[in-house]
């Protein structure tokens, strides 16, 4: 992704970098759209929708990047890669949910159990980084944490509110291919972003450490941000909160066994990863579980706490880009 675009001047570059963006909205609201009437259609609540289907459309990026990891021997990109988009779909894209909030979310939809695959998820990992390898053993662990997900799933598979307004004329299998046809679009178009964004960067001298970073770690985050902005336009905001949930679950429970099973590198990790970053991710998902648990609670209801709580998570999400350029 860090190739030049050779030939192509600034210019150009600049306006594929718009195009890509604009595919990225558009199929994001399309998605949203299409993911709703399913949910309506199934019966299924709009928070089970974003946890599952969304988030798993969302994550195909960093399941794409552990691939690829593999192949060329780069494990420890591909891990980079993970850590840093789930500490921005929490502080980045929750955070920006909360501030752009205009409805109360629903009570249901803050019930403990959901957020046990999470931090199971986030422990499980710490555990893996010990040695700096990701061997079999600690694959087997973490794709173990699937099947508790899907059993929360099902037996929560009511919570939230189902969208009961479908006027859409759609088949079911149209509707179906209408969601592969907007996920691959996601897909192509957030890759068409990041290669642009990263030529614009190098090419404006933007250093290493904000390119490999920040913005590889937002490009393969971009679905999840044009899903989330879809979904608080449309007010569909259970749909957000489950896709956070969902996504950083299936970030760390589909991609790190990749590596794990199929790596050939005796390489380690870099230990930044383990000392500074994992650190980081255990203090935001347990601030962002405790978040949203307090939201059921009576004092915290408020959606003046809530857009407060939301600018804090965007703010410490700063803080620590500065803090990784070293500009802090």
């Amino acid at each position: 992704m860090t190739a030049e675009l050779v030939g192509i001047s600034l210019t150009v570059t600049l306006v594929f970098f718009i195009i890509s963006l604009g595919v990225v909205v558009f199929s994001a609201d399309k998605f949203i759209d299409y993911s709703s009437i399913l949910a309506g259609r199934l019966g299924v609540s709009e928070f089970i929708i974003g946890l599952t289907l969304i988030a798993f459309g969302t994550s195909i990026p960093e399941i794409f990047v552990g691939v690829q990891a593999v192949q060329n021997q780069a494990e420890n990109l591909a891990v980079s890669a993970i850590i840093g988009s789930n500490i921005s779909n929490i502080a980045l894209i929750f955070g920006i949910a909360c501030i752009g909030r205009s409805i109360m979310p629903e009570k249901n939809a803050t019930r403990l159990r959901l957020y046990i695959p999470l931090i199971l998820s986030v422990i499980l990992l710490i555990y893996a980084l010990m040695d700096l390898k990701i061997d079999k053993l600690d694959a087997l662990l973490i794709i173990m944490i699937l099947p508790i997900f899907m059993y929360c799933v099902y037996t929560d598979k009511n919570i939230g509110t189902t969208n009961k307004n479908d006027v859409s004329s759609m088949s079911n299998i149209m509707l179906a291919i209408g969601l592969i046809l907007m996920t691959i679009l996601l897909f192509y178009a957030a890759e068409g972003v990041v290669i642009t964004g990263l030529n614009i960067a190098s090419r404006l001298g933007i250093s290493s450490t904000i390119i490999g970073l920040v913005l590889i770690a937002i490009g393969t985050s971009l679905p999840e941000l044009a899903a989330t902005v879809a979904a608080i336009v449309k007010k569909k905001t259970d749909l957000v909160v489950g896709n956070v949930i969902g996504s950083n679950i299936l970030n760390i429970v589909l991609v790190i066994p990749i590596i794990g099973f199929f790596t050939t590198s005796n390489k380690s990790l870099d230990s930044v990863l383990l000392n500074r970053d994992m650190l980081v991710v255990s203090i935001v998902t347990l601030v962002f579980a405790l978040f949203i648990f307090l939201q059921n609670k009576k004092p915290f209801r408020n959606l003046k706490i809530i857009k407060f709580g939301g600018f804090l998570f965007v703010f410490g999400y700063f803080v620590y880009i500065l803090f990784l350029a070293n500009i802090l």
